[in-house]
């Protein structure tokens, strides 16, 4: 059927903010024309009609098009942040005056709540049962069924430990397995649209917000009207965990953006001042030549013979001429102390001279402009690996990936730092990560603007599947 989606683009990003573009227009199209046949709609128009007085069958086709992918202990760092660290922080200010309000946003078909209700009660054991409240909410009436039903297949416990499974499932069948009482009775779920003003009965007041890979489907108008929404049901003093993927996305100024040990969080505050945003787009791979700095940074513009002088510098230093490339870059800085291509082409050349000291130092300066410049964080990450610092580096290398998730040479310094560690779960984890993106259709992105890394992307992804090989081998050995 050939019809004009553009009607229900606009309803459906009102109401509840999805995005339906390019190849995202396929299941907004299969959607509305199986909805037509099922109700007997007489045309598209008649259809849509229907959707803007009807919220029942707005509902039914919003259960169509949202994307119920979950599974037990997701990014479990994350939920071991949430129980180590953020709930006694909570706990120690509550002094036993009420219980902790945890909310699990997106909830999809419960996993996510239902892990945080195992974790803490890994932790904190029977009490856990009136220390904490936790809801799920969702806009898929559907998928809310199924979370209440709380019955789940081996598809959902791919990253949860067979021993947790144990003590707080009981099969149900051959394939099935259901959530004990005990968990399922701390869980409420609620029909939840991020965007509505009205919230349901009890939805407020939360000390923690889980919103993970849910933010990833909205634009970024959407998301800051869901973050002021979110806002708006935090506590005072609360926090917001978003995925790891998505925390960069999220950083809008309406939350206060907190590292901690690596990971990342929103804290509630006034709404922070906007941020001066680089010009220079972080996933288009050695954008040298096309990258001019923003006023903030280059207060005097640049020469010609000096912009032109950026590629000689970068040309040098592929070809490894470290000595040819430092005369240029030195010069330029002379001209222009803060011009940060120049300084991270000095930090990656102090690098290969193991003057590691010197290229932290550099690196250092550039993060007093650009926070988030992935080139920056690698070289950092390169720096205390080398200096076997480990716990730097895996900091560094942690922030590379939160802030560029395609920037698979951090996630495979992660690995190796891990196995090295003999962390070996995380190891596995940043393996399959690193596989992953390079296993995609086109040229894998490094998330590097301007250091020639020169990592090999085909021999990286064979070392990937060779360690995982002997990482999965090894556990196969030792469960028996």
């Amino acid at each position: 059927m050939t019809l004009d989606l553009a009607p229900f683009k606009e309803l459906i990003k009102q109401r509840c903010g999805l995005i339906f573009n390019g190849v995202g227009e396929k299941p907004l199209l299969d959607g509305v024309c199986r909805r037509i046949n099922e109700t007997g709609a007489l045309s598209a128009a008649s259809y849509c009609a229907r959707l803007h007085r009807d919220e029942h069958e707005f509902h039914e086709l919003v259960c169509l098009l949202t994307i119920n992918e979950t599974y037990f202990y997701r990014e479990p760092e994350q939920l071991h942040f949430l129980v180590d660290r953020l709930v006694p922080r909570i706990l120690a200010r509550k002094q036993g005056a009420a219980p902790v309000r945890i909310l699990s946003a997106g909830c999809s078909t419960g996993e996510e709540p239902y892990s945080m209700a195992i974790a803490l009660r890994e932790k904190f054991g029977d009490s856990a049962a009136h220390l904490f409240m936790l809801a799920g909410g969702d806009i898929d009436k559907n998928a809310l069924t199924k979370a209440r039903a709380a019955r789940y297949s081996e598809y959902s416990f791919r990253s949860l430990a067979p021993e947790l499974r144990e003590r707080y499932f009981e099969r149900y069948g051959k394939w099935a397995w259901n959530v004990k009482d005990e968990v399922r009775r701390q869980v409420h779920f609620h029909h939840f649209n991020l965007l509505d003003e009205r919230h349901p009965h009890g939805m407020h007041d939360f000390d923690v917000i889980f919103l993970r890979n849910v933010s990833i489907y909205f634009d970024t108008p959407t998301r800051h009207r869901i973050q002021q929404r979110i806002k708006a049901l935090l506590k005072d003093d609360g926090y917001l965990v978003t995925g790891s993927a998505e925390t960069l996305a999220n950083d809008l100024g309406v939350l206060k953006l907190v590292e901690e040990d690596g990971l990342f969080y929103f804290a509630k505050q006034q709404p922070a001042p906007a941020k001066p945003h680089f010009a220079m787009p972080p996933l288009r791979p050695k954008a040298v030549m096309d990258w001019v700095p923003p006023a903030s940074v280059a207060q005097v513009p640049l020469p010609l013979a000096a912009v032109a002088g950026i590629g000689d510098a970068l040309r040098l230093t592929r070809e490894k001429r470290h000595d040819e490339a430092m005369k240029i870059i030195n010069r330029l800085l002379e001209q222009q102390p803060g011009e940060i291509r120049a300084l991270l082409l000095k930090a990656h050349i102090l690098l290969n001279r193991k003057e590691y000291a010197s290229a932290e130092e550099t690196a250092q300066q550039v993060l007093k402009v650009d926070e988030w410049s992935i080139d920056a964080l690698v070289a950092l990450g390169l720096a205390a690996k080398w200096r076997n610092h480990s716990m730097d580096a895996v900091k560094w290398f942690k922030q590379a990936a939160y802030a560029c998730h395609e920037c698979w040479p951090a996630h495979y310094y992660l690995a190796e730092l891990y196995r090295a560690d003999n962390d070996l779960d995380k190891a596995r984890r940043a393996y399959r990560v690193t596989q992953q993106i390079l296993s995609g259709p086109q040229a894998p992105c490094d998330g590097l603007s301007v250091i020639p890394l020169d990592l090999p992307a085909a021999e990286v992804r064979f070392l990937c599947e060779h360690q995982l090989a002997k990482l999965d081998g090894a556990g196969a050995v030792a469960a028996r």
